[in-house]
């Protein structure tokens, strides 16, 4: 009877092992909404400027998401139902440009 040679006995046992180990990989934590809703002061805040009724959370990303224009950046970005959980707060007059007053 032949021996096997070496380099095939090693090449076996690595593509043996490899395959082995997606069976022991740990699978994702699920996402608690509840703990991350609690994470917040204010138990979510609340939106201090205007919202539109169809605005999704797309749009709230496009300052959200990185803290654009002093806005506060979202832990939770791929949440794009942001009025789910955040309410309407009071929305503050917008202040008007001081520019010169049209004449007739």
């Amino acid at each position: 009877m032949k021996s096997i040679p070496r380099p095939v006995l090693l090449l076996t046992a690595v593509i043996s092992l490899t395959m082995t180990f997606p069976a022991f990989a740990e699978e994702p934590a699920e996402l608690d909404l509840a703990a991350d809703a609690r994470q917040a002061a204010g138990d979510p805040p609340v939106i201090p400027h205007a919202v539109n009724p169809n605005q999704d959370g797309a749009g709230c990303n496009v300052c959200h998401r990185d803290g654009v224009k002093k806005a506060p950046a979202t832990s939770h970005p791929e949440r794009l139902n942001c009025t789910s959980c955040h309410v309407q707060g009071e929305v503050k007059p917008a202040k008007k440009s001081a520019g010169k007053a049209n004449k007739k």
